[in-house]
């Protein structure tokens, strides 16, 4: 309609019409990201690292064996498998810190044996 009724040429119509369709679109992206990203909390993986965690045993293990151990991350109860090291009784009830977390399995130390060294 442009080019019939005002006299301008086919290649200026397409440039002014995609300038405003440019124009548009940065604010409609401008205003959408501020509504969406208002209350975004990215995922820090950090935050989801249960080592150090404080926890109890809730299925006991001895020497080598596997047992798990039931700790709070976030206001959730969280539960993980943990191996006792040779020569290490875990007890159903026994409060104990995690370690490190290796192939979904934690390594723990006895509270009360933390406790003591300091």
């Amino acid at each position: 309609m442009l080019t019939r009724f005002s006299g301008m040429k086919i290649l200026a119509v397409v440039l002014i019409c995609t300038v405003v369709a440019l124009l548009l679109g940065c604010l409609m992206y401008a205003v959408l990201d501020r509504v969406m990203t208002r209350y975004d909390n990215s995922m820090n993986e950090m935050d989801y690292d249960p080592t150090g965690q404080l926890g109890y045993i809730s299925i006991s293990a001895v020497d080598g064996a596997v047992g798990e151990m039931k700790y709070v991350l976030h206001g959730t109860m969280r539960s993980i498998g943990v191996r006792a090291e040779t020569g290490q009784q875990l007890a159903k009830g026994d409060r104990v810190i995690i370690l490190k977390v290796k192939k979904g399995m934690a390594s723990v130390t006895l509270f009360e044996r933390e406790i003591e060294q300091l």
